[in-house]
């Protein structure tokens, strides 16, 4: 794929309605071809962003529109959804399904009544339950930040917290390494990693191929790298542009390096705390990784 000069990166302020100036723009770019708009396609966050963008596109075309296909990127069922747009999702993707959710619940259960029990601290089936569902949320922690389970073990803990930690981590490492055999068994994944591989999947496929129509990745704030990866790969393809929700343009350079992250020192090793409640903190990270400078974003 030839990658376009300039990365498209856009920002919507945050006094302008982010669903009617991103309908609009789009009309304006793309209206007067109602085949070019059927053939787009526009990356949301969630279900609820994509009902809020339809009935933007009502209000801004006053009358009747064939919408680009609408795609939220964390819906659960991401395979049905992205697969219209990749034609199909399966195409030169080998991806095992996805355990049910349910399914998985009752194996952690049964896993963490086996470890506990093993280790003299056994559990009733309520209590397995909730841990279950804990160590089910780590794991999806853990696929979207993409981090081996082994780092954990990594950990820089204090005195007073080793001990507790080291008796929790032998029993995390267990069943974090009987979970993948569970799944083998099956020949299934986590939804999360499933997740990973069908936008990785399609982050490879528009590289190669870019779709014919405008692909447009909008309101989109995660720093999950597998989702990163692909609005990179929106920014820089043929007909591709990322849109920002109120990325603060106003901020001096000082300002916006001392929200962090930062690299610890290379003599003493401290690191100082990055602001991670700002409200650009999240924008910053995802800038880092997709490759652009803050003075490439533009205004919508």
């Amino acid at each position: 794929m030839a990658e376009a000069k300039k990365p498209a990166i856009y920002t919507i302020p945050a006094h302008r309605a982010f669903a009617d100036a991103l309908a609009s723009g789009i009309i304006a770019r793309h209206g007067k071809d109602v085949l070019a708009m059927a053939r787009g396609i526009v990356l949301l966050p969630s279900n609820r962003a994509v009902r809020a963008l339809s009935e933007a596109f009502v209000r801004a075309s006053g009358g009747g529109l064939l919408m680009p296909r609408l795609v939220p990127i964390g819906d659960e069922e991401l395979g049905e959804r992205l697969g219209s747009a990749l034609d199909p999702i399966g195409a030169g993707a080998d991806i095992p399904p996805a355990i049910p959710t349910m399914d998985r619940r009752m194996i952690l259960a049964r896993l963490v009544r086996q470890v506990r029990a093993e280790h003299g601290q056994p559990v009733d089936a309520g209590e397995a339950m909730r841990l279950g569902q804990a160590l089910g949320a780590t794991i999806d922690q853990l696929h979207v930040a993409r981090v081996a389970p082994a780092r954990l073990a990594m950990l820089d803990l204090t005195d007073a917290l080793s001990g507790h930690w080291n008796a929790s981590l032998r029993l995390l490492e267990i069943l974090l390494g009987r979970w993948p055999a569970e799944l083998a068994r099956l020949g299934m994944i986590d939804l999360a990693e499933r997740r990973n591989c069908l936008l990785d999947h399609a982050a490879r496929r528009w590289r190669e191929a870019p779709p014919a129509g405008f692909v447009i990745a909008a309101g989109i704030a995660t720093a999950a790298t597998a989702i990163c990866a692909l609005l990179r790969t929106v920014a820089h393809m043929r007909g591709g542009q990322v849109v920002f929700s109120a990325l603060d343009q106003h901020m001096t350079a000082a300002q916006w390096d001392a929200i962090g992250p930062f690299e610890p020192d290379p003599v003493t090793g401290f690191r100082p705390r990055a602001e991670e409640s700002h409200p650009q903190y999240l924008l910053k990270i995802m800038l880092e990784r997709i490759g652009v400078a803050r003075d490439e974003v533009t205004l919508w």
